[in-house]
């Protein structure tokens, strides 16, 4: 019996959606790791680059308009959007992104910036229309229902709006990442195993959460095998009996990641009268970084800017082949 079978058997997970099996436990979606919204910005880190990239993506997609951001984290993009749009309203499923959000809005004194909590899969509290573009980064797979969320999003743009989407396709796991572990610290006394078991050709993962009443090093320890993360192999069946004595409750939550031709179709399916896959601001800036000398970059953000922004532009009206860029546009 694999580890899977056995905690289906024996364990007896219960079922739920996304917020509650990890986002409403975590203090930052992004391990505080964010420029701008958590670090100030370092013109020498690639990654830095990387977001910026992508603030330049999604704000050359959709415009300075009114923009939804569907999925908001730790208010990303919205609040790196929000100096550069006339105004951006955050909303996800779960409460405490919603508090984190709003908390770092009013951090960062960002006035034209809003979050609401609204439940997964409920309609969303907006007339038909209300939005000239939508940002989802990474957030219609964690919906009950991709394809009615989708529905609902269309309905809130308004004609003529673009919908910019970044999902996380399966392929990337397939040769041998289909099954991993993840260890989330909840607290000094709390920790969360996560099973992943990625059914790549069905474009759907089941999740498996272990909450456990043991600090992380503890159970670093009892699994063995090296570094702060266990490897899925050293996660037996026995080490699995052993962490049950310390479960404070087990969680399943099944989320579905289509492929960019199957998001396109759905998008298609919607109503949407043009979709692309195209490449990203994220990629491009990546590139950029990769092939700019240190002592030839840019000495500050304004003259980053004044490189990315007009490259990122250009590219992200290309057509990318399918699993380039998990990037898509689709246009109302």
């Amino acid at each position: 019996m694999d580890i899977v079978e056995w905690i289906e058997a024996n364990l007896r997970p219960y079922d739920c959606y996304s917020d509650e099996f990890i986002y409403d436990d975590m203090a930052s979606q992004s391990d505080g790791c964010l420029p701008i919204l958590y670090q100030p910005f370092d013109i020498g880190e690639r990654r830095h680059w990387l977001d910026r990239g992508s603030l330049w993506d999604f704000v050359g997609s959709l415009g300075t308009g009114r923009l939804l951001d569907f999925g908001p984290g730790d208010g990303w993009p919205s609040l790196i959007m929000a100096p550069y749009v006339e105004e951006v309203i955050g909303v996800d499923a779960s409460r405490r992104r919603v508090d984190v959000c709003t908390e770092n809005a009013a951090r960062l004194s960002i006035e034209n910036a809003r979050f609401l909590q609204v439940p997964a899969g409920e309609r969303l509290p907006f007339e038909d229309e209300s939005f000239d573009g939508i940002a989802a980064a990474s957030s219609i797979e964690q919906t009950p229902d991709p394809e009615a969320t989708l529905k609902e999003l269309y309905r809130v743009l308004r004609p003529g709006g673009r919908f910019r989407v970044f999902y996380e396709a399966l392929g990337r796991y397939r040769g041998g990442r289909e099954r991993e572990v993840w260890l989330h610290e909840i607290d000094a006394d709390r920790v969360r195993l996560i099973v992943y078991d990625r059914l790549v050709s069905e474009e759907r993962v089941r999740q498996y959460g272990l909450t456990l009443a043991m600090p992380k090093v503890e159970v670093c320890r009892l699994i063995g095998g090296s570094g702060d993360n266990p490897k899925v192999e050293e996660l037996t069946v026995g080490v699995l009996a052993q962490l049950s004595a310390r479960l404070v409750d087990v969680r399943r939550c099944l989320t579905f990641h289509p492929s960019g031709e199957t998001m396109a179709k759905w998008l298609r399916a919607t109503g949407f009268r043009q979709v692309v896959l195209s490449h990203s601001g994220a990629g491009v800036a990546a590139r950029l970084f990769d092939l700019t000398p240190c002592e030839r970059r840019p000495s500050d953000l304004e003259s980053l800017d004044g490189m990315l922004r007009p490259v990122v532009q250009a590219v992200i009206e290309l057509a990318a082949p399918v699993g380039i860029d998990p990037m898509i546009t689709a246009l109302k």
